[in-house]
């Protein structure tokens, strides 16, 4: 079975990234020149692809769709059949954050979909402060997910991601899926 995985969050939050660390293919990447000025040299206009096989029956597409909203028809796509959802939230980004709600209610994300929002671009800062905005927010909807402060640079900060939302998977679903990863 081929599950959906989407990255979802701000532009630059570092979804591209995250999928390049953890595919086991070379990643299908959307980035092209950006013509406007959104605080980086490229943006992401479609969806970049990963794959992860899990076992010999269970594989996962990683989806990583554009940050800009006048790029959600791609949002659509990646939101129909979805698995899972990872959040990235830039940390002392208000911009970053406030469009958490925005996600939550796109994506219809709820309590029997596995999820975990990951603050991202710490610089040596600890992010408590986005840590509790984001908390908040979540706790408005009735949601309790992970929330993690990650760089997604970092491979084993993207391992810690998959091994958490196939732990919660596990729990939501009440199946045990050995990863190959």
């Amino acid at each position: 079975m081929h599950k959906k995985l989407a990255f979802i969050g701000s532009v630059g939050s570092g979804k591209s990234t995250i999928i390049k660390n953890l595919s086991t293919i070379p990643v299908l990447d959307t980035d092209v020149d950006s013509s406007q000025d959104i605080g980086k040299v490229q943006t992401t206009v479609g969806i970049d692809y990963g794959h992860i096989p899990l076992d010999t029956d269970n594989s996962l597409g990683l989806y990583g769709v554009p940050g800009q909203r006048r790029f959600s028809l791609i949002w659509d796509f990646v939101k129909d059949g979805l698995w899972s959802v990872v959040i990235l939230v830039k940390n002392r980004d208000q911009q970053s954050i406030d469009e958490l709600r925005y996600l939550l209610e796109y994506f219809e994300i709820n309590s029997e979909i596995p999820f975990i929002v990951a603050i991202t671009h710490l610089d040596g800062r600890a992010g408590q402060k986005t840590s509790e905005k984001i908390k908040h927010i979540l706790l408005d909807y009735g949601l309790n997910p992970p929330i993690y402060k990650i760089d997604p640079r970092e491979k084993n900060n993207a391992q810690l991601i998959m091994d958490t939302l196939l732990a919660i998977s596990e729990v939501i679903e009440g199946t045990h899926v050995r990863k190959n990863i």
